[in-house]
């Protein structure tokens, strides 16, 4: 028996040192070619109050999703900093007048804090803006400190491929006071020590040293025409896409109705509190690229936007804006070697949002 429990515990002895070492020594995303997947919570959601773990603040020099570690790839300086609820914000005493919520675009997937949309907007209005992404209305709706002190306005941007999953809320005018047993819990999750032990055995499920062996490994044992990413020629250099053509297929009119619906439901639930909705639809990459991808030009996101315009909900047509942007002045509105949108994307969506917004009193 002593010999077995000294054999089991040489055996494991190399791997929790190398636990060690990731969790103790090397910063936190040494594994990882992009802070998001070193600051995601992976299997402990349900325990910290937001998408990426609390109180963070890192730099790092990241390539983009679709091509990195190949020849192609293109660095970036980025910073990352999440407040106390785990979102991609620097801790304020301050109650947000905007709220946007939404995707990887909202959080700023590729982009260095400065340059996503939610401090873009909070420079340009001068009043504080809070990105609850990556989220949906729901989490919104659910959130206490939200009901507290609701925000004026709430924005959600969709990227045109999520739009076809949007499900509806159920909203009621009034919500039950929570009870003291639920406070405590809350307080407790919120609370910095508790953060901190879920961080921890959250990192050690990531297992990023291991992930990062493997893919290491793979890129090692696999022929060049394996690794590189497939990818068009454009006078921007090679642009990299998620989907391809397949994005740009057209998609049913049942799904169209169904998505105006969801997007209705989410203007009268906010309404019902007395807040102002506003729906931000970002165009696929493979949309505003579809001549380069030999594909008709989809109609989905500009049938959308148009219908919403005439039910009366505040939407931004850029669709529109993006397609002008591309074809005369030849800007470049998304990262060609990632699934996200540039800065001068963001800069584009942010001057089209505060057009829409005018004077908040």
């Amino acid at each position: 028996m002593k010999r077995f429990i000294l054999k089991s515990f040489l055996f494991i002895t190399p791997f929790l040192l190398c636990i060690g070492i990731e969790i103790f020594v090397l910063p936190i995303d040494y594994f990882t070619f992009r802070a998001w997947e070193a600051l995601v919570v992976r299997k402990f959601r349900d325990l910290l109050p937001g998408p990426f773990y609390p109180n963070m603040k890192i730099e790092k020099i990241e390539e983009g999703d679709l091509a990195h570690h190949t020849q192609f790839a293109i660095k970036r300086k980025v910073d990352w900093i999440t407040d106390r609820y785990g979102f991609r914000k620097e801790n304020t005493p301050k109650s947000p007048e905007i709220v946007i919520v939404g995707d990887s675009n909202i959080a700023g997937g590729g982009l260095s804090q400065e340059k996503t949309i939610s401090e873009v907007l909070e420079d340009q209005l001068k009043i504080p803006v809070y990105p609850l992404a990556p989220a949906r209305i729901q989490t919104f709706l659910k959130t206490k400190r939200f009901k507290d002190h609701p925000p004026k306005i709430v924005i959600l941007g969709a990227v045109e491929r999520e739009l076809i999953y949007l499900s509806p809320v159920k909203f009621k005018q009034r919500y039950e006071k929570e009870s003291q047993i639920f406070k405590s819990v809350k307080d407790v999750r919120e609370g910095r020590r508790f953060q901190t032990i879920i961080v921890f055995f959250d990192r050690i499920a990531k297992t990023n040293m291991l992930h990062a062996f493997r893919a290491h490994l793979r890129r090692m044992v696999s022929s060049k025409r394996d690794i590189n990413p497939q990818y068009v020629h454009s006078k921007f250099g090679p642009i990299f896409f998620l989907q391809g053509a397949e994005a740009n297929k057209e998609i049913p009119k049942e799904r169209r109705n169904q998505v105006i619906e969801v997007v209705k439901n989410y203007h009268n639930a906010l309404k019902s509190r007395g807040i102002r909705f506003i729906f931000l639809p970002i165009p696929e990459k493979e949309n505003l690229f579809h001549d380069l991808l030999k594909t008709p030009r989809p109609t989905f996101l500009e049938q959308v936007i148009v219908q919403l315009k005439k039910e009366g909900i505040d939407t931004i047509d850029t669709q529109k804006a993006f397609e002008e942007a591309y074809q005369k002045e030849q800007t470049l509105l998304y990262q060609s070697d990632d699934t996200h949108w540039s800065k001068e994307g963001v800069s584009l969506a942010a001057k089209l949002i505060v057009e829409a917004i005018g004077n908040i009193e």
